[in-house]
């Protein structure tokens, strides 16, 4: 049963998953491993073509082309190898995005998990010999039988565009029936809590089997941890309650398309390829930027074939993320300094190079209160432009413009994130403040509450306008993903607000902005602290807001 639910998630968990075409060439053409943002080819008239991915187990072609460039949700980590058996097939070897990765976070671990619950269970009937033997027969006659991989098969675009099908099949239970009639022997008593699944094997009928797999899998998802989740609801619709009304169904191939498709029923009317609409058909229906799935029976007798009903919602661009298809960030404009550099905090799972004129700091402690009341987050440097910043590490990012296309960060490298002393924390997806977990670069685990949680901001109500990380007002239940923020001990977190300082010492850099109506031009001396200096010795010092060097 574990391992048709499998089956069955491929499809869905394949939720951005690129693909296969029937005019494919003999031999394909293996795309570079990278990160891609994968684009739907069907052009919709609101733009939402590109796949975002939104959670551990939900992603939508929901995302224009501008926005693509600021969500790191749409870039994807992308590797492929060449089909053992179909020269015109690659397998997705890697489909990762914001910490989940489909293929070895999820599918390859539940086909172990299976594999190893079966030999367990042969090895305890029949010892662990002739538990061997009979799970190398199950393998060979049965698995070795099954394709429980997701493809990727180029395609042409009706207006000439390279693209891909997103596929996977659902494993024929032909070869199980079969095992079944030489071997129900092996099984003893193993299926006695399963009658109808039984009875449907001794039939012999593969789509019984596949019928009672089904039942099975719907009470299985209906006791996980995604019962309600949008993804079961999907399984669920497709499975129908009746036999006549299932859409997934065993030994068939299914295409991952955006969109949906819409079963019409006429009259009695069996589907008729000379009177389409006129009698019972299936329809595109591109309302919504949804995924859904479609199948290769060109043989349906009520409603038709499906795929060809599809057209190029059906098909995947994949787009390279490099410097024309870029990723970048677009700071606030509140959030600027009175160096004139704008502000921001990042948290992504992918490493990047710094292409536009930026710099990453992270946040090595904080410090406590000096004379004019201020708590100081230690800044340190980590990269500036053509340096990498190691996957997963929240930072602090200096730019010279809120326009994205100044900067850029160019994904590079694979997630092995690197420990450090860096304090600052993040999380993909955003979420209820109150119960979230989350770690330092140092591997500590925080959990975080309202009370020691500080975000990045900035302090209107102050006359110097510091920005720093600041406490969240409790109306504020929810954090957002892909930005980096302080959780602090119980003794730091007495301090409400921490303004950034530099390892120089410096502050106005990033602490403060210029703000008209109190800010005077007096020509006194402070030093970095904030101080006021009478008499202004060899050092740096602030002069109307200005940074000063006396030699």
């Amino acid at each position: 049963m574990v391992r048709h639910l499998h089956s069955v998630l491929t499809l869905v968990l394949g939720f951005f998953s690129v693909a296969a075409s029937a005019q494919a060439p003999a031999t394909v053409t293996k795309p570079d491993d990278g990160y891609y943002r994968i684009v739907n080819a069907c052009q919709r008239t609101d733009g939402k073509q590109y796949v975002y991915v939104t959670g551990k187990i939900a992603a939508q072609p929901n995302a224009t082309k501008a926005e693509a460039t600021t969500l790191p949700g749409t870039v994807i980590h992308l590797k492929t190898a060449a089909n053992s058996t179909n020269a015109g097939w690659l397998d997705v070897t890697m489909l990762r995005s914001q910490g989940v990765d489909v293929i070895n976070g999820y599918l390859n671990p539940a086909i172990d998990k299976v594999e190893k619950a079966l030999k367990d269970k042969l090895n305890e009937k029949f010892g662990s010999l002739g538990g061997a033997i009979a799970y190398g027969r199950f393998n060979t006659r049965v698995i070795g039988q099954w394709d429980l991989k997701i493809h990727m098969k180029p395609v042409t675009t009706p207006d000439g565009r390279s693209a891909y099908y997103a596929f996977a099949t659902v494993p024929s239970m032909q070869p199980i029936c079969d095992f079944w009639q030489s071997y129900s022997w092996l099984a003893g008593n193993a299926l006695n809590n399963y009658p109808n699944l039984e009875a449907a094997l001794n039939s012999g009928n593969p789509d019984d089997v596949w019928y009672e797999v089904e039942r099975l899998a719907i009470a299985k998802l209906e006791s996980s941890p995604y019962a309600t989740t949008e993804i079961v609801n999907v399984v669920k619709r497709y499975f129908g309650t009746k036999r006549e009304e299932n859409r997934i169904n065993q030994g068939q191939t299914y295409y991952l398309i955006s969109g949906g498709l819409n079963k019409v029923t006429v009259g009695n009317k069996a589907f008729d390829p000379a009177n389409p609409t006129g009698t019972s058909h299936n329809e595109y229906d591109g309302t919504l930027p949804k995924f859904d799935f479609v199948n290769n029976n060109s043989t349906d007798q009520w409603y038709g074939p499906e795929l060809p009903v599809t057209g190029d919602a059906a098909m995947w661009i994949l787009e390279k993320v490099d410097d024309i298809n870029y990723f970048g960030v677009k700071p606030s404009a509140n959030m600027k300094g009175r160096d004139g550099k704008y502000y921001t905090t990042l948290y992504v799972d992918f490493p990047f190079k710094i292409v536009g004129d930026v710099k990453a700091y992270t946040i090595e402690g904080v410090d406590a209160k000096n004379a004019q009341g201020y708590y100081f987050a230690k800044v340190k440097e980590l990269a500036q432009k053509g340096d990498t910043v190691p996957a997963q590490t929240a930072v602090v990012l200096e730019c010279n413009s809120t326009n994205p296309v100044d900067n850029q960060l160019l994904p590079t490298g694979d997630e092995k994130p690197k420990t450090s002393n860096n304090r600052l924390c993040g999380t993909f997806f955003g979420g209820s403040i109150n119960g979230l977990t989350v770690k330092d670069g140092a591997g500590n685990d925080y959990n975080v509450t309202h009370d020691n949680i500080r975000a990045f901001n900035i302090n209107t109500a102050d006359s110097r306008n510091p920005i720093g990380f600041y406490k969240v007002k409790n109306n504020v239940t929810n954090i957002p993903g892909n930005k980096a923020f302080l959780v602090l001990t119980s003794t730091e977190a007495q301090a409400k607000s921490f303004v950034l300082e530099f390892e120089d010492g410096g502050t106005t850099g990033i602490e403060t902005i210029e703000n008209p109506k109190n800010s005077t031009d007096d020509g006194v001396y402070y030093d970095l602290q904030g101080r006021r200096v009478e008499n202004p010795t060899r050092g740096i010092y602030i002069v109307n807001g200005k940074k000063v060097v006396i030699k």
